[in-house]
């Protein structure tokens, strides 16, 4: 399949080597992330989330949208006890460490982060389920799955930080066991380019801020991950909810800016610049935000027969 090429900081990553770009994702995506956790927890919801709530009315707090996505993801996954997931870019391990306290499966989760893991494994230490969690510091090229040996795969706010897509989708595949759920909640582009996508701004964003990120349109993701061999299962737009989500990240790092100064001078200016740019691209959607779920077939079960959480079969 050939390469979708977006915005000008993919078309510097087309010119390395698998391996460069391993290593320039290493080290430019794990600056943002290095910084101290507090900060982000004087912005994010209690559980760490660096990704979209979910909102039903206009009311709802930071808490109260992201309780309600962990819990969407829950439903739509159906992890049964002793199943095996992986979360690739788990993060502070927001959703890792809620899908381990509720449910009975086994976890592993990697980040570029040091900090990330130091305070997700914190937050873990002490609870019932912490032999279940384990969490690594590693890229996620670089982690060997055996084949058809986990039953989740999760990307929450992670893939869009991957350059090599069509290699993680491919992997992912091999990984999943038959009836295995592959979980991505990301940002994507428009298929119809409905603003410039080589401007100051998004550099900025997607480069300057984030390290290296890398958007697709839905249909090239989906695209990928039918070629993988998995069934695309549902799609959820949650675009408006990010809207939502990223106004009380910028409300709360307005709140707290004295304090997110003293730890990090200047990182306040960035964190708020760069949200707020995002949050106007997301509002005129020229940028999306989608969840999807995908499974791998199974032989002994019919492939129609998955049925959504509150949907009929």
């Amino acid at each position: 399949m050939a390469e979708m090429i977006h915005t000008p900081l993919e078309h510097e990553a087309r010119g390395r080597s698998a391996g460069d770009q391993r290593e320039f994702e290493r080290r430019q995506v794990a600056a943002h992330y290095e910084h101290d956790p507090e900060i982000f927890s004087l912005v994010l919801d209690q559980r760490l989330a660096y990704s979209t709530g979910i909102y039903l009315n206009p009311e709802d707090s930071l808490e109260t949208a992201q309780a309600r996505k962990y819990e969407h993801i829950r439903n739509l996954l159906q992890i049964k006890p002793g199943e095996k997931v992986f979360d690739a870019g788990c993060g502070w391990g927001s959703v890792l460490l809620y899908l381990a306290e509720h449910t009975g499966a086994e976890f592993q989760g990697v980040t570029l982060s040091g900090k990330q893991r130091e305070a997700a494994l914190s937050r873990a230490r002490g609870r019932a389920w912490q032999d279940r969690v384990r969490i690594d510091v590693r890229h996620v090229e670089e982690v060997v799955l055996e084949p058809e040996s986990v039953d989740v795969m999760l990307f929450v706010g992670s893939i869009v930080h991957m350059h090599n897509r069509e290699t993680i989708h491919k992997w992912a595949a091999r990984a999943l066991r038959p009836g295995g759920r592959l979980f991505i909640s990301d940002c994507f582009f428009p298929a119809e380019q409905r603003g410039p996508r080589d401007s100051a701004a998004t550099k900025y964003i997607l480069g300057d801020t984030l390290g290296y990120c890398r958007l697709l349109t839905l249909s090239d993701e989906l695209a990928l991950i039918e070629g993988a061999g998995l069934d695309v299962r549902s799609v959820e737009d949650f675009t408006s909810s990010y809207v939502r989500t990223v106004e009380h990240w910028i409300d709360n790092i307005r709140r707290h800016r004295e304090r997110i100064e003293a730890l990090a001078p200047g990182f306040a200016h960035v964190l708020q610049s760069y949200m707020t740019v995002g949050k106007l691209s997301f509002a005129r959607r020229s940028a999306l935000e989608y969840m999807i779920l995908a499974t791998k077939s199974s032989r002994k079960e019919d492939p129609g027969s998955w049925t959504l959480p509150g949907r009929d079969g």
